[in-house]
């Protein structure tokens, strides 16, 4: 079934050649998921249990041709990637367009892999996930989000009937982590005037990851500090080497670091900036920052958690006024625990990488997934913040 995409595959590859290659291209993926969604799936394992749960998530992206092709997999444990091995071998036991596995990553003690590749042998799409004793779901918890961000990563949208042929379920296209990366932007964006040399964000959790990459062109060097080491996990910046900046941008809160004039913590810098935690609910910081980042809207505090939670909550009760829609469920978990508690940014992630909500709908009315993007934004035009001067 590649025939058609033969020539579309073969100029990437001699644009590679030539060295005019510039990333992935939109009608590459596209193809990619029409032959996926269109093809027939052999999940090669000899764990019958393991084969139900791909072959219902599987079924909840719209992929119903799916077998199992039974394999003894325990001599792919001896391979440098058991779960590649193991997809690539069932190539030679039953004929399907693709082959989707689960196993270990590499080393005993590195976590799981779970892989498609087409019947060419090229890998189509991959997620790992760390090691059980460390994230702690059962197989079939830590297989289904695998298998869910193995499609979302693609583009591919969950949709499926419903408890009745009557009623049809609906994911929205974002995650719990994108709400949450659009409310730290947004905060990253009153703050885009701020330039220099160097820059050190403190406290990673949750805007923290954020703030820094989006003003990572405004200084030369981007640090980020938080005393979670789960938390720092995260980030996609250094640890700081020094404790003198250009600029500090202060994201601890309430309870958090102790800003006074020209210094935050044992660190010091030209200009500091606190958040100012404060929504609805009045919390008291005794920070004395050059400027305070500031919110303007109806919520206890300005925490991103907090408004990620809120905005959400909001969104199915909207989302739930529409006609044709019975009910909404916003998938939250208290994704913190998994964070804090269990040392595990690997298990926050996953978790986090969740469509943020569910809806059923009546299958003959005309509800459209554009319709969680519409809410959505009008819900976070009504989140305001500002840069104050302390």
């Amino acid at each position: 079934m590649w025939k058609e995409d033969r020539l579309l595959f073969k100029k990437a590859f001699q644009e590679s050649l030539n060295g005019v290659r510039k990333g992935d291209k939109p009608e590459e993926t596209a193809a990619i998921r029409e032959a996926i969604l269109k093809g027939k799936f052999g999940v090669v394992t000899d764990n019958p249990e393991k084969f139900s749960v791909f072959r219902n998530t599987l079924a909840m992206f719209g992929i119903k041709n799916v077998v199992q092709v039974d394999v003894d997999t325990n001599c792919f444990d001896l391979e440098q990637m058991p779960s590649l091995a193991k997809a690539l071998a069932g190539r030679y036991f039953r004929s399907c367009d693709f082959y989707i596995a689960r196993g270990r990553l590499g080393l005993p003690g590195s976590g799981a892999f779970t892989v498609i590749v087409d019947v060419y042998g090229n890998v189509v799409s991959g997620v790992s996930s760390p090691p059980h004793h460390l994230h702690k779901f059962s197989l079939e918890t830590a297989l289904f989000f695998d298998v869910f961000r193995l499609l979302r990563r693609l583009g591919i949208s969950p949709v499926h009937s419903g408890i009745t042929d009557k009623t049809q379920t609906f994911y929205s296209p974002f995650t719990v982590f994108d709400v949450a990366k659009r409310i730290s932007e947004m905060k990253a964006e009153v703050l885009k005037n701020f330039t220099g040399g160097s820059l050190l964000v403190i406290g990673g959790y949750l805007d923290g990851i954020f703030i820094a990459e989006y003003l990572k062109n405004n200084f030369k060097q981007v640090f980020l500090y938080d005393k979670e080491t789960s938390v720092m996990a995260l980030s996609p910046c250094d640890k700081p080497d020094r404790e003198k900046f250009d600029v500090i941008i202060d994201l601890t809160g309430f309870g958090g670091i102790d800003v006074k004039k020209g210094q935050a913590g044992r660190f010091k810098a030209d200009i500091i900036v606190s958040e100012e935690p404060s929504g609805l609910g009045l919390l008291e910081t005794g920070k004395k920052p050059d400027f305070f980042l500031k919110m303007n809207y109806k919520s206890k505090t300005s925490g991103t958690m907090t408004l990620t939670i809120r905005t959400i909550r909001e969104l199915s009760a909207r989302l739930e006024d529409l006609k044709d829609v019975l009910y909404a469920v916003p998938n939250l978990f208290f994704a913190e625990s998994l964070l804090f508690n269990v040392k595990s940014s690997c298990s926050f992630l996953d978790v986090m990488e969740i469509p943020a909500v569910t809806v059923s709908v009546r299958r003959d009315g005309n509800f459209k997934v554009d319709y969680f993007e519409d809410l959505l934004s009008d819900i976070l035009q009504e989140i305001q913040f500002e840069l104050a001067k302390a």
